[in-house]
């Protein structure tokens, strides 16, 4: 069964410090590719700054590299930053160039795909 997505994570695994989850769906869009889309939002204050920003992007590509350590060898992770023109992360990937801002809320997707079949 190395060919399916057969693993999803729950809820808290997606958890950050500091943040609350706004918004949570997971789509099976078939046996070999599941997206769950996140909504972060600010724990305390009603913006994250620059700085929250920074952290928080870093804090989501390691969540990425922690979730592609958990699952076979061929089903690959990767993030969509929908709050930066769908910057894209892949699990393992070099850090991401961006430039931090202030937002109300972070929206991200994580892909989960059957890459090489075995």
């Amino acid at each position: 069964m190395k060919n399916v997505i057969n693993k999803s994570f729950e809820i808290q695994d997606y958890m950050l410090d500091g943040t609350h989850i706004n918004g949570f769906w997971m789509n099976l869009i078939d046996r070999e590719k599941l997206t769950t889309e996140v909504v972060y939002s600010p724990g305390k204050g009603s913006v994250f700054d620059s700085e929250d920003t920074k952290r928080l992007v870093t804090e989501i590509t390691d969540k990425c590299d922690g979730f592609k350590a958990q699952l076979p060898e061929n089903i690959n992770c990767e993030v969509v930053f929908k709050d930066f023109d769908n910057l894209k992360y892949s699990a393992n990937d070099n850090e991401l160039q961006f430039d931090t801002k202030e937002l109300d809320e972070i929206r991200v997707v994580y892909r989960f795909c059957v890459g090489d079949h075995i």
